[in-house]
C-alpha cells in the first residue's frame, strides 16, 4: 500500500507532469500578470517536495515561471518538514501550512506558540528567506461552547487564533511578512469519520454568518490595517524631512517648483 501511495507521487513529479505543469504556469502568467492584485506566483500547494525528484522539478518549474515574468517572486505552498523539503530551496518566500494543536498535538494549545516558533526559526535558520503562514486553523462548530475551550467550539477557534497571533507579532518584527487564515468560509467535502458535515475551519458558517473568530480576525486585521498606515505615513514625512535638508545643503539639487501667485 505504502509503495503505490509513494509511486503516485513518483509519477507527478515525472516529465509528462512538468510538461504540463509548465504549460498550466504559462497560460497563467500570461492572463494575470498585468492584474495589480497578483503580488507573487505559487506554482503548487502542498506538494509532496520530499521526494528526491522534487528538487528538479521545481527547479525547472520556479526558473520557467521567473523566466515569464521577473518583476515577481515566485513560491509554493508546503507542508513537508523543512528538513526534508527539496524545493523551498528555489522559492523567493517560504509558504508553510501548519495546524498546530488540532492535527498535531490535539488539544493542546498551550505547545502551540513553541511547536510555531520552533517552525519559523528552523525555516529562517536554513533558508534566510522571509515567511508567510499560508494556513492555519481549527473546525469549529457554530454555536458549540465550552469553558474550558475543547476542540469544535468556537472558544476553541479563538484559542487557537489567539496562540498563533502571539508568535505571529514576535516574528513580524524579524521575518513573518504574511498569514492567512485557513478558512473564509464552512464548506463541503466528502463524507468521512474527520469531518462533520463537511470543512468546519471556516470563521463564517456556509450562510455566511459569523463564528465569533469573525470578530476576533476582524479586530486583528484592523491593527494591522492602521500599523501600515501610519508606517507609510512616518516614512513620507520622513521623505519630505530628507529632501528638505538636501535643499538646504544644495539648493542645485532642488527640482524647481512652478509658482501659481
Amino acid at each position: 500500500m505504502l509503495t503505490s501511495y509513494l509511486l503516485s507521487f513518483s509519477l507527478s513529479f515525472g516529465n509528462k507532469s512538468l510538461a504540463h505543469h509548465l504549460a498550466v504556469m504559462k497560460e497563467l502568467v500570461h492572463r494575470d500578470k498585468n492584474r495589480p492584485s497578483v503580488v507573487m506566483w505559487s506554482v503548487a500547494n502542498e506538494p509532496a517536495s520530499a521526494l528526491p525528484q522534487a528538487g528538479h522539478y521545481f527547479k525547472t518549474l520556479i526558473a520557467s515561471t521567473k523566466a515569464m515574468d521577473p518583476t515577481r517572486p515566485v513560491t509554493f505552498v508546503t507542508d513537508t518538514d523543512y528538513e526534508t523539503d527539496k524545493g523551498v530551496q528555489y522559492t523567493d518566500v517560504i509558504c508553510v501550512n501548519s495546524y498546530f494543536s488540532w492535527y498535531h498535538d490535539s488539544g493542546h494549545l498551550e505547545i502551540i506558540q513553541l511547536q510555531l516558533a520552533n517552525q519559523f526559526e528552523n525555516w529562517y535558520k536554513k533558508y534566510q528567506k522571509p515567511i508567510i503562514q499560508s494556513e492555519y486553523g481549527a473546525d469549529t462548530i457554530a454555536g458549540l461552547h465550552s469553558d474550558p475551550p475543547v476542540m469544535f467550539t468556537e472558544e476553541y477557534q479563538r484559542a487557537v487564533m489567539q496562540e498563533y497571533f502571539k508568535m505571529f507579532d514576535e516574528k513580524r518584527k524579524d521575518y513573518l511578512i504574511g498569514e492567512l487564515i485557513w478558512n473564509f468560509a464552512d464548506f463541503m467535502t466528502a463524507q468521512s469519520v474527520t469531518r462533520v458535515d463537511g470543512n468546519k475551519k471556516g470563521i463564517f458558517t456556509r450562510q455566511r454568518q459569523p463564528k465569533m473568530a469573525a470578530f476576533i480576525l476582524r479586530d486583528r486585521y484592523w491593527k494591522l490595517a492602521n500599523e501600515a498606515r501610519n508606517i507609510s505615513q512616518r516614512f513620507y514625512y520622513q521623505l519630505q524631512n530628507e529632501e528638505q535638508d538636501i535643499c538646504q545643503r544644495d539648493e542645485k539639487t532642488c527640482t524647481a517648483k512652478p509658482s501659481f501667485q
